[in-house]
């Protein structure tokens, strides 16, 4: 069996995540995707002979390029407006990885939150070799982790190691916000590709708004991963640990179906949700590598 695909334990080390770095290197080449509007007046688009990719449009300010001032805009609308670049090669990318106790669970070959922690190291690779500015926040256990600095790449991989642990499922942060709330990094975040990884299938009006907020301003992709085997389990009792000890569980056809149903009704509202906001929204089940998940995010534009 793939080391990839079925790590000898669930709590990843350093040389798994040495492996990491090469199938983010060899995941192939990005296709000519065509680059996020977020909205009327801001916008990307190839400019050749600049060497440079416009970023946005917006109102002139004192510290603006003379030479970048669009004539025309200005000239319709009476007040002065500049135009915004940045290289081509420098693409933008927020990392927003939100673990709750349930993931770290799995009935075949890993728990969902090692194969969210797999996808986020071939990310954060891929970024690296590519020349990507990568910031990053994540929340596991008690703890979160955030940066916008890309040189911080060895602070990233220690913080997902740790996340791997299971000790990480007795220390639920329930009463927390969204990932995507309350922080200057997402508040501060325009025209990037942002890649959320969670297991969170429901947020209140408030997260909502500021998940639109994010929506409006840039390229969001949302990963889910799951488990269906959970849902073929026959009847019966089963052992099960957690952070007492061991403990029988039994399970029944009808529970069975009722969490089936349960979580088809919870996933069709998230997924419709997400459509409204123009997400992106791809689900993967844990028998598929987290390699295969991250050359989805390289066909969607997400990763270079």
């Amino acid at each position: 069996m793939s080391p990839l695909l079925s790590p000898e334990s669930p709590e990843l080390d350093d040389a798994h995540f040495s492996l990491l770095a090469s199938y983010a290197k060899h995941l192939g080449r990005a296709p000519k995707a065509i680059r996020f509007a977020p909205h009327s007046g801001e916008r990307r688009s190839r400019q050749k002979g600049h060497g440079m990719e416009m970023l946005e449009l917006r109102a002139y300010q004192a510290s603006d390029d003379l030479r970048h001032i669009d004539w025309r805009v200005t000239a319709r609308t009476g007040q002065a407006h500049t135009r915004l670049y940045a290289q081509e090669n420098d693409h933008q990318r927020l990392l927003l990885l939100d673990l709750s106790s349930n993931a770290y669970f799995g009935t075949r070959h890993t728990f969902i939150s090692t194969r969210f922690i797999q996808l986020a190291g071939i990310i954060a690779w891929r970024s690296k070799q590519q020349g990507d500015t990568l910031s990053y926040r994540m929340t596991y256990g008690d703890q979160e982790h955030a940066s916008n600095k890309l040189a911080t790449l060895s602070s990233l991989l220690n913080a997902l190691k740790n996340a791997s642990k299971i000790a990480n499922r007795a220390c639920s942060h329930h009463d927390a916000t969204s990932i995507w709330c309350n922080t200057p990094l997402t508040r501060k975040t325009h025209n990037k590709d942002v890649i959320i990884l969670t297991d969170k299938q429901g947020w209140n009006e408030d997260e909502n708004n500021a998940l639109m907020e994010l929506a409006q301003h840039n390229s969001v992709h949302w990963i889910q991963i799951i488990d269906s085997n959970v849902f073929n389990l026959p009847a019966g009792q089963y052992q099960m640990a957690d952070n007492q000890g061991m403990k029988s569980v039994t399970i029944s056809n009808h529970s069975i179906q009722q969490a089936k149903a349960d979580f088809l009704s919870q996933n069709t509202s998230m997924r419709n949700k997400l459509m409204s906001l123009g997400i992106r929204h791809q689900i993967f089940d844990i028998t598929e590598s987290p390699e295969k998940i991250a050359r989805y995010l390289l066909s969607q534009g997400a990763l270079h």
